[in-house]
C-alpha cells in the first residue's frame, strides 16, 4: 500500500505522482526485495503512467502492472498493453467489474482483480463464470475474514490479498538528496 507518510491513510496525491514516488521509493530507496521478500510487487498503473512508458522501465521479474479501474480500454491503451505482454510483463486489472468493453483487456491479463470488500457477494461469485478463461487467474483482494477466504477459494480464486493475512507495516528509508 502507497503511503507518503506515518498514517494508514492515502494522501490524495495525484495517482501518476503515487506511482512514480511508489516506484521510487521501492526500487531506488528502500529496494524492492527489502519491501517485498522475493515476491512480486503490484503496482497501481494510472493511464498517464502507462502511456508515458514507466512500466517498460521496471524488471518484469519484479513487478505486476496493475491497470487501473477507471482506464478506458481504447486503442492507445490495449496497444501499450500488448506491447507490455510482448515484453513479458505480468497485467492485472484492479478493482474489476465485468464490462463487455473490457474484453481486449481481459484477453490480455494475467490476473483480474476483484475487490471482495465493496463488490456484491453474487458478482463475485460469478465474475470467474463470466469471464470462464482458465488462463487468468483470479485475486481476491480486501479478503478481511475467514469465510471471505474459504469462499474465494471455493470459486475458484487462486491469490489473496487482505488484512485477514497480514496489516500493513511502515517501513521507511532515507531519501538520497538531489
Amino acid at each position: 500500500l502507497y503511503r507518503s507518510g506515518f498514517d494508514n491513510a492515502f494522501s490524495g496525491l495525484d495517482g501518476d505522482k503515487a506511482t512514480s514516488e511508489v516506484i521510487t521509493n521501492s526500487f531506488l530507496l528502500i529496494g524492492l526485495e527489502a519491501l517485498t521478500r522475493g515476491k512480486k510487487a503490484f503496482i497501481n498503473f494510472p493511464k498517464g503512467s502507462l502511456e508515458e512508458g514507466i512500466a517498460a522501465l521496471l524488471p518484469k521479474e519484479h513487478a505486476v502492472i496493475e491497470i487501473l479501474e477507471d482506464i478506458e480500454p481504447d486503442e492507445k491503451i490495449i496497444g501499450i498493453c500488448k506491447k507490455l505482454k510482448e515484453l513479458g510483463y505480468t497485467l492485472a486489472l484492479d478493482d474489476f467489474i465485468y464490462d463487455v468493453k473490457y474484453t481486449p483487456l481481459i484477453e490480455l491479463a494475467d490476473i483480474i482483480k476483484v475487490d471482495f470488500l465493496n463488490t456484491p457477494v453474487e458478482e463475485r461469485k460469478n465474475i470467474i463464470k463470466t469471464i470462464g478463461h482458465s488462463r487468468v487467474k483470479f485475486l481476491a483482494e480486501k479478503v478481511e475474514t475467514r469465510e471471505e477466504l474459504t469462499q474465494a477459494i471455493e470459486w475458484g480464486y487462486s491469490y489473496f490479498q487482505g488484512y485477514f493475512f497480514s496489516k500493513p507495516v511502515i517501513i521507511s528509508g532515507r531519501d538520497i538528496p538531489g
